[in-house]
């Protein structure tokens, strides 16, 4: 049996993420009764993040290659610009929180707004905008955006909209925190540690129809 290390996690935490994803779905069913709706719609969207990232990096698991090869265009798309390390950070370090906040500060509206737009956002990325740039019939990740974001984004507003009316301020304050987030959360890493050098690839089943090219 491997014993933990960061070096073991920065391969698995895509599965890793798959069974809390497991642990979720069942602490939600139990404590669901204690829970507002949309703290439990904000809890079950977590865990979609976590299965938008498995289909992204383990089954099919090759959005690695579409990104760096069909969408950066990189000459070796095994590592650069995104590589093991900040596909990391981009998902856990910044990941995590961001769809974690809602469940913890259930009343802060835009707070959970903000990764429900975010994961509705993702059936664009995913099915029209990644795929058409990299000249792919598909885009991991659009499954579990398609199925698990889009409707419990849309049941979490109707939550909200259930208590109290959602302003234009409410909604405002949801897409600028979507964007900061994905400006400092997403972008931010991929452009300070991109490296050509960092030894931490992506594997040939992370490469998928994009590995033929690779000159890493």
């Amino acid at each position: 049996m491997r014993t933990f290390s960061l070096a073991t996690y920065r391969s698995q935490w895509p599965r890793v993420g798959a069974v809390a994803a497991m642990a979720i779905g069942g602490a939600t069913t139990v404590f669901a009764k204690r829970m507002s709706k949309p703290q439990l719609f904000s809890a079950l969207n977590f865990g979609a993040l976590l299965v938008h990232q498995y289909e992204e990096y383990v089954d099919p698991g090759w959005f690695p290659g579409q990104f760096n090869q069909g969408l950066a265009k990189s000459s070796q798309p095994r590592n650069y610009p995104l590589n093991q390390d900040t596909a990391l950070v981009v998902n856990a370090a910044f990941g995590y929180p961001f769809y974690l906040a809602p469940v913890v500060f259930p009343k802060t509206k835009w707070l959970g707004l903000a990764p429900a737009l975010f994961g509705i956002a993702q059936v664009l990325g995913h099915g029209v905008v990644f795929p058409r740039r990299a000249g792919d019939r598909y885009s991991p990740g659009f499954l579990a955006s398609f199925f698990l974001h889009v409707p419990l984004g849309i049941s979490y507003i109707r939550a909200l909209s259930d208590n109290a009316p959602l302003s234009r301020s409410d909604y405002a304050k949801g897409a600028l925190y979507a964007i900061a987030f994905a400006a400092i959360g997403v972008a931010g890493p991929n452009l300070v540690g991109r490296d050509k050098d960092n030894p931490h690839v992506f594997t040939e089943a992370q490469m998928g129809p994009h590995g033929a090219t690779d000159g890493a």
